[in-house]
Parts: structure tokens; sequence; C-alpha cells
């Protein structure tokens, strides 16, 4: 039978502007009152589903609607997805360094279009069988290969540890979401970005997505030659003090403009300015006449 809620919802997210989808979000009880009815109007379990709003919109997607509506809304990560838009161009190679379940992923593919490739990056299981389910629902956009991995600074075993939701894992020894815990560990493989590019001879990224909760700790660090003899766009997702210093640290060090991720692109001009709970944009040197 038509669902005339969730009908109402996903017309409402191909219309609106992303501002009005916000504001929608920050109505105090109207909002959680809009939250509540979509529950009860969702289906349990997992839906393959056509993306109603965002840059993925017309696109099917395996979801959990009870928790996963803003990838079928269109409002995950507006801030991500429009400077996607705006950056990220045909024919770049893009890494996806912590995919989940794909949904960055497709954004890159589409941008990157036929002529460009995106490396997805992923070591939980569960978001890796995810993962491919939802590539290949798009398989048209473009051309993706997933790495079942974690990026960490070396070639190792890690224990990876699973947290209350599978965009919430993380390896041991991240410096990121230490109020949640994490019941479950599980032994992954791990690998450095400069390995799997200079010794294993993949394709230099010309844009990096990470958003790996606080694992930036470790991934800097086995990154350095590439920040330094091929430096990539960087959108980043912070997750804490330590994984925001060390984000600065090596950034600064190799000539990058670090950014907001926001219209306008404001610079950061000191370490004390950074705000390490949102992304950033890092810019390398000579980015605008490469670009």
């Amino acid at each position: 039978m038509p669902n005339t809620l969730m009908d109402l919802a996903a017309w409402m997210a191909a219309r609106l502007p992303l501002s009005a989808k916000r504001a929608l979000y920050q109505m105090g009880p109207f909002s959680r009152m809009v939250r509540n009815a979509l529950n009860r109007a969702a289906p349990s379990g997992l839906s393959t589903i056509e993306v109603a709003g965002g840059g993925l919109a017309g696109c099917r997607l395996s979801l959990d609607l009870q928790s996963e509506k803003d990838y079928w809304l269109g409002t995950y990560e507006p801030d991500l997805q429009t400077v996607i838009a705006e950056l990220v161009r045909p024919g770049m190679v893009a890494y996806d360094v912590g995919a989940n379940i794909g949904y960055i992923s497709l954004l890159l593919a589409k941008a990157v279009g036929e002529m460009g490739h995106v490396y997805a990056f992923e070591a939980l299981p569960d978001n890796l069988e995810r993962l491919r389910t939802n590539l290949g629902l798009n398989s048209f956009l473009g051309d993706v290969e997933v790495v079942d991995a974690a990026v960490v600074d070396a070639n190792r075993l890690v224990k990876f540890l699973v947290g209350p939701s599978g965009g919430m894992g993380k390896v041991d020894g991240s410096a990121g979401r230490d109020e949640f815990t994490y019941p479950t560990t599980l032994e992954v493989r791990g690998l450095s970005l400069d390995h799997f590019v200079f010794d294993l001879g993949k394709p230099i990224p010309r844009v990096i997505k990470m958003d790996i909760e606080g694992g930036e700790v470790l991934a800097f660090p086995g990154m350095l030659r590439l920040l330094t003899e091929a430096p990539p766009l960087l959108l980043i997702e912070l997750h804490g003090e330590q994984a925001a210093k060390t984000a600065w640290q090596m950034l600064s060090g190799a000539g990058y403009r670090i950014c907001v991720m926001a219209k306008g692109y404001a610079l950061i001009t000191s370490f004390e300015a950074l705000n390490w709970k949102a992304y950033i944009v890092g810019f390398p040197p000579g980015w605008e006449q490469r670009s």
C-alpha cells in the first residue's frame, strides 16, 4: 500500500533547498515529532530504495530507513556533498578512506566520471558487504574499486574496535570517539597510503576524503611521502583534538592551506582557530594551477 508520509518526505527532499531541509532539523519539538512519525512509517531492516534528494538523487541504495534517512533524503554531510560537486573534476583519481556503505564513494564516482577512478577503503566486514551491494546497484556512475583494509601508518594487522553503528568503528590507537564503548574487536588488514601508491604502484590520488573516527593520528604518518611528493586535495572530518593536531602539523608542514569546509573556504590561520569537530579542506600547494 502507498506510504503517504514517506512519499511526502521524498517529494519535499527532492524540491526543498538545503537551507529549508536543515531548518526542519532545528525546530525543536516539531522536528522530533516529524522524525518519530517517519520512524513509525519507515520499514524495518534493509530496503533497496531510490534516493530522493542530494547528489545521489535517483540512485538506488540498500538502507535501513529507521536510522539512515539522511542518505535517502540527501541530507547526509551536505557541506561535503557541496565541496565534491565544486572541486572534484572528471578524470581524477579519488580515494575514499573510511567508505562505510559507499554513499561518498558513489558521489566521488559521479564526479570523476567514466575517465576517473575511485578507491574505497573500508575495514568493517558488515560495511564491506553493503558497500559492494550499493556499488553494484549504481555501477553506471563510474569505476569504484573496494580495498578491504584500514588505512594506518604501516602494513600490519590491526585491532578494529566495532562501535555502536557501522559509521563509528575505529582502529585501536585512534584518538577519537572516546565517549563510546566498543564491546567487539576484530583483526583486520592495515596498510599505509604510501605503500599503496609507491610500493603497489596504484594511481596517485588527486583527492582524498578521510573520515576514520580519529584514525588520522595513524593514517597521516603513513602518507608522508604522498603529502610531500604528490600532495592531493584533502577532505577530512576531524574527531578530537589530538587527531586535529596531527592533521594540522602534517598539513602545515607540507605547505597546505587549511580551510573551513563551507562556502568561501575561509582560511584557518592557527591551530587554536581550528574546529576539530568538523570537516576541513586541505588545499595542496599549487592547487589552483593544477585543478
